[in-house]
């Protein structure tokens, strides 16, 4: 059976190249392309719609682009479910290195993390120690195996909460209520996420 990267290769050519992790993450590469032009944009989505298809939520790192953005800037993390760059020296991808060998994404550490804190939100404490507590590790260790993946405890966090949110916001539940299902302190630090992650209040989201 293939694995994703020979998958991934078939579709796309000689589109991208494999390269380590320009930031170091031991468990993370890059998928760079070769010739970055103006569509450098459109051809990496193509890359991440087909890693989805191929591998499911793979959970991309964070995607650098060399220009600057056409549109309103959270309209990219949302194509791409992860951190845009912008005027940056290359068009590159960065995902988990398991991701290309066929190993599904979700046996990362990240994933764990992910699922404890989507357990735990608005019901139990989020902090990274008694997550790391949950899991069985040190802090420590915690937040070093999240660098090998190219991953920090609170990108992660925020994630869990945007899709959490993403669900909320498509009921009538009282924003009051939802911004404590999402462990905020108040319904005003709904409102600034809100505007971060997708560029409009709650109540226009609802709309």
């Amino acid at each position: 059976m293939p694995t994703v990267a020979e998958e991934l290769t078939a579709r796309c050519g000689p589109l991208f190249s494999v390269i380590d992790d320009p930031e170091g993450a031991r468990r993370v590469v890059g998928l760079r392309l070769r010739r970055p032009d103006a569509r450098a944009t459109a051809s990496l989505h193509g890359l991440h719609v087909a890693l989805r298809e191929l591998a499911g939520d793979y959970g991309p790192r964070s995607v650098d682009l060399p220009g600057a953005p056409e549109e309103a800037t959270h309209r990219y993390g949302q194509a791409f479910g992860a951190k845009v760059r912008f005027r940056r020296p290359a068009a590159l991808l960065r995902l988990p290195a398991g991701v290309l060998s066929g190993h599904p994404s979700h046996s990362d550490f990240a994933w764990r993390v992910r699922h404890v804190l989507g357990e735990r939100l608005g019901s139990r404490s989020t902090a990274l120690a008694d997550v790391a507590r949950t899991l069985a590790v040190h802090p420590r260790t915690l937040q070093r195996t999240l660098a090998d993946e190219g991953l920090t405890f609170a990108e992660i966090l925020d994630c869990v909460r945007r899709a959490e949110a993403r669900t909320l916001l498509a009921t009538d539940r009282p924003f009051a209520e939802i911004s404590a299902r999402l462990g905020f302190a108040e319904p005003a630090v709904l409102t600034r996420s809100c505007r971060r992650w997708w560029g409009a209040t709650p109540s226009h989201l609802r709309r």
